[in-house]
């Protein structure tokens, strides 16, 4: 069974990438995780996306105005498949 870290990957990695016109953001990725019976709250969920930017598996924008957390705006192209 996947930890955490790989269903929010699995989520990033669901239909936006490689394709370069979607974006995805931590509630949607929250979303996806809550409808397949996660009960990861969305504080969890940034988190793990803050660690996979430190890490350098994604680049975040963070936009204050929208109110739907970090953008996912680059995967690198090892995390999805």
């Amino acid at each position: 069974m996947l930890g955490l870290r790989g269903r929010v990957i699995a989520a990033i990695c669901e239909e936006e990438w490689p394709h370069p016109d979607n974006e995805v953001n931590s509630t949607t990725i929250y979303e996806r995780l809550k409808r397949g019976g996660d009960h990861a709250s969305e504080a969890m969920v940034r988190q793990v996306l803050f660690q996979l930017k430190d890490h350098g598996d994604i680049t975040l924008a963070l936009d204050p105005g929208r109110g739907s957390g970090p953008v996912v705006t680059d995967v690198d192209q090892e995390l999805c498949p």
